[in-house]
């Protein structure tokens, strides 16, 4: 850092400033005039050049909606509901080839009758051997010109990973890795990672990613597929989000369907109780409004799904299980027999 003699010395804090490409310095009532928001890459979600996560348990379409926000982004259109800002989208794909991608992405197109001129905004960075985050970051520095991609996507996250994802010294390592690359491309770094095979209904969708915490923490926006039921051909997939400069948005279904499947977002999902809320539901002196919701989460779930079970009911009213089975054992009309729940109107 520079010697504070050689520096100008300000008469007034109001005119006291600094900008590196580390950090900058700024009086806070100036900050209006000198800074702005980025603009919004997708509605009610995420900013230009912020990063996002996509994560899910196994099997669960995350590359299939990844592929929908590509479209959404080259062609303006919507993602999970959300209008996306048109830009030019680089993904970079660890598990397919080329010609692979080219043809699930122009499978999509057709059923969801959208024009194909859109691939003209897409690219596709196929790897082919092992590529950590510092040679990654280096190459698309190196080669591809500051705003050019309105956003970067990397499906899987793990592939870049060259250590455990549980340690968080080595995660921190390569979030920061992505954080840096972001701000030099200008552009949003968008990652697909899985969930623990083991997660409780409660947890936050932070808590149920797969290693380390700080994966979660440290991204801007979090789009959790919290459960998969599967039902006549239909995958309904429970969607929470953690948003950091958007308000909090209802956890809501989605249905795919198909061999390139199709998507829709369920209207008037029942409210989900987040943990606090839990807490103050078991301590209120009457538990009526706790049977109200689980008559009303059981009637939303059999029509959505039809048969019950007890972890989907957990999932979707963010209580623990025991919590669960203690209002399921104390509301007339429901029943419980191996993890599955049935409920007839007294």
């Amino acid at each position: 850092m520079e010697d504070i003699n050689n520096t100008f010395i300000p008469k007034d804090v109001s005119d006291f400033a600094i900008e590196t490409d580390d950090f900058s310095v700024s009086c806070i009532s100036k900050v209006p005039k000198q800074k702005s928001m980025p603009p919004v890459l997708i509605e009610n979600i995420l900013h230009q050049g912020h990063s996002m996560l996509l994560c899910g348990p196994a099997k669960s379409y995350k590359s299939y909606l990844l592929l929908m926000l590509c479209i959404g982004i080259a062609t303006g259109t919507e993602w999970l509901g959300n209008k996306c800002s048109q830009g030019n989208v680089l993904l970079i794909e660890f598990e397919n080839s080329e010609i692979m991608t080219h043809n699930r992405i122009k499978s999509i197109l057709e059923e969801n009758e959208l024009d194909e001129s859109c691939l003209s905004h897409i690219s596709i960075l196929s790897i082919k051997n092992t590529f950590n985050m510092d040679k990654l970051t280096d190459w698309l520095i190196k080669n591809i010109p500051q705003n050019l991609y309105s956003a970067i996507i990397i499906d899987p996250l793990y592939k870049i990973f060259e250590g455990a994802e549980s340690q968080a010294e080595f995660v921190d390592k390569v979030l920061s890795k992505i954080d840096y690359l972001s701000k030099k491309l200008k552009a949003s770094i968008i990652m697909c990672h899985h969930t623990k095979k083991e997660t409780q209904g409660y947890q936050s969708p932070i808590d149920k990613i797969s290693g380390s915490s700080i994966i979660g923490r440290d991204i801007a926006a979090l789009i959790c597929i919290s459960a998969v039921y599967e039902k006549d051909g239909y995958s309904h997939e429970l969607i929470k989000t953690k948003l950091r400069h958007f308000p909090p948005q209802e956890p809501f279904y989605i249905n795919i369907s198909g061999g390139t499947y199709s998507i829709e977002k369920k209207k008037n999902t029942p409210k989900t109780n987040t943990a606090s809320e839990e807490s103050a539901n078991i301590s209120k002196s009457t538990e009526s409004k706790n049977k109200k919701d689980l008559i009303r989460f059981y009637k939303f779930l059999n029509e959505t799904i039809g048969t019950v079970k007890i972890n989907q009911l957990e999932e979707l009213m963010g209580v623990s299980k025991n919590t669960l089975k203690k209002y399921i054992d104390e509301t007339p009309g429901f029943s419980r027999d191996n993890g599955v729940v049935t409920y007839t109107a007294p």
